[in-house]
């Protein structure tokens, strides 16, 4: 019998400004939004309340109330037009998601030493060729987009809860292995998924990325990286650290995952039932496939309505 994973959010972890003129600005874009009559939506509060939404996309505009309010307006429009919102009312069907999990093998991995949720991928196994090839562009972006609001509402508040305060960053550790980055360019599907992707994020989800762990990168990842990174802001390409193969274990990724929580296969002690991560190459290919961290992410199902309603 399949167990769906109900998470009836509790009030956020309100998060703060950091000092008197993320107040400031914080305080004239909550004026702005209560002139022009637009309300943040619920699902947005999720972690850190209204105060967290309003302090990420303040610092995307580096406090520029103008230009964050403009950034904010077009998130929220664009979350109703593509009912983001809704994206989280059903579980994932488990049969196809563990087919799509031989393509493309990914797992979330507890926590890194700042209490920042892990999300580890092997990059360089996965077949995106194929996958969006199954699912169609708009099929993988929307696989995406399911992930990043688990993270957002599902993930983070976690995180926040239990450690008192507001965590609002993520950790991805991207294992490259045997990806050829420049066949993966060349390849104009590929390159316009992976493209949207990016573009999203940067626009509708500030602030969201802590660091970025690439892991056993080639000589060749870095020169075709130099193709990659031109999609991505100047403060996001700051967020990545890329290593080469030899450099991911104890010494470094330690020194972020903590020791006993970076995976056998990066170099670590972490042996996780089931594996650290879908195909775990330490493990080898599982019976179920999928991580019990996938499974729950498969199966979370969040009652936005039934919490809400009854906040007031």
């Amino acid at each position: 019998m399949r167990v769906l994973t109900t998470v009836p959010p509790l009030a956020p972890v309100e998060d703060v400004p950091r000092d008197d003129a993320e107040s400031a600005a914080v305080a004239r874009l909550r004026d702005a939004l209560a002139s022009a009559r637009v309300s943040v939506p619920d699902a947005m509060r999720a972690n850190g309340g209204e105060t967290g939404v309003l302090l990420r996309f303040l610092r995307a505009r580096k406090l520029d109330v103008d230009r964050a309010l403009s950034m904010l307006r077009d998130t929220i429009a664009w979350r109703k037009a593509h009912a983001v919102d809704a994206l989280l009312d059903e579980p994932l069907d488990l049969d196809a998601f563990r087919a799509n999990a031989r393509m493309y093998p990914a797992s979330y991995h507890g926590r890194d030493r700042l209490g920042r949720p892990v999300y580890v991928e092997r990059t360089g196994s996965a077949d995106f060729r194929a996958l969006i090839e199954k699912m169609g562009p708009e099929g993988f972006l929307r696989m995406h987009l399911r992930a990043m609001e688990y993270q957002a509402r599902v993930l983070l508040p976690r995180a926040s809860r239990d450690a008192g305060f507001a965590v609002t960053q993520m950790c991805n550790v991207i294992d490259v292995g045997d990806l050829s980055l420049a066949s993966t360019v060349s390849d104009s599907s590929v390159l316009s998924a992976l493209r949207t992707i990016a573009d999203v994020d940067q626009a509708h989800y500030p602030e969201n990325l802590g660091v970025t762990l690439v892991c056993n990168a080639p000589w060749s990842f870095r020169a075709a990286w130099s193709v990659v990174r031109v999609f991505l802001s100047a403060e996001t390409q700051e967020k990545f650290v890329v290593l080469g193969a030899g450099e991911t274990g104890k010494e470094t990724l330690g020194k972020i995952l903590g020791v006993d929580r970076v995976p056998a296969f990066l170099g670590g002690t972490c042996r996780c039932d089931g594996g650290c991560v879908c195909l775990d190459p330490v493990v080898g290919e599982t019976k179920d496939v999928l991580t019990p961290a996938q499974v729950e992410y498969a199966n979370t199902v969040v009652k936005e309505e039934e919490y809400w309603a009854g906040r007031e």
